[in-house]
């Protein structure tokens, strides 16, 4: 554990750090909270790149191992992934898909280095279910080294939050890997919010 360092210098007015202190039973825990959000927060605001939707150019130069794409609902996420996977023709996209929202890509039911073409697995529609299958998935990723121009995509990676930190840890070993979320679920990929 390291050791911790006391703030020397800071000063506030004691009425203020009274009422900050009653307000917040313990004031310097919550402090230290704001502190370590506030830097994590800085240090994700410098991987984060703006990209346009539509740019599966800015993707694809990003795309080395990891990457998460995010953005609010509606701002073309999804439409950017479809550009990519359209336009790029030197890798094969695994598509995780729980919405139906790939049905150009021929469907899969199992994954394996022997797929020659971009395809979906159609996750179903249901989210208990879809998340009692995706970790049987996770385990066939994390299982080999895919060939290099292998990606998998997870569009609602937060229905899959755990598994999809385990990948987006782990998997620079074994396989490329492109979260689709609203928000970042780590602060240790790089990211590409669609603005």
């Amino acid at each position: 554990m390291a050791k911790k360092t006391p703030i020397s210098g800071f000063r506030i007015d004691p009425e203020i750090w009274e009422k900050f202190r009653k307000k917040y039973r313990n004031a310097s825990q919550v402090l230290r909270e704001w502190i370590i959000k506030d830097l994590e927060e800085g240090e994700r605001e410098g991987k984060e790149r703006k990209v346009k939707s539509g740019d599966w150019i800015t993707l694809k130069e990003n795309l080395d191992s990891c990457l998460q794409v995010v953005g609010d609902i509606g701002r073309g996420k999804t439409y950017t992934i479809k550009e990519l996977i359209r336009n790029d023709k030197e890798h094969i996209y695994i598509v995780f898909d729980s919405h139906r929202e790939y049905d150009f890509l021929p469907r899969v039911e199992i994954i394996s280095p022997e797929i020659k073409q971009s395809s979906r697995v159609e996750m179903p529609k249901e989210v208990s279910a879809s998340r009692g299958l995706f970790p049987v998935y996770v385990n066939q990723i994390l299982s080999r080294k895919w060939p290099d121009n292998f990606v998998f995509v997870i569009e609602e990676a937060h229905r899959y939050k755990e598994e999809v930190k385990l990948l987006l840890s782990e998997s620079r070993k074994f396989a490329k890997i492109i979260a689709v979320n609203q928000e970042p679920l780590v602060n240790y990929t790089p990211i590409v919010r669609i603005v």
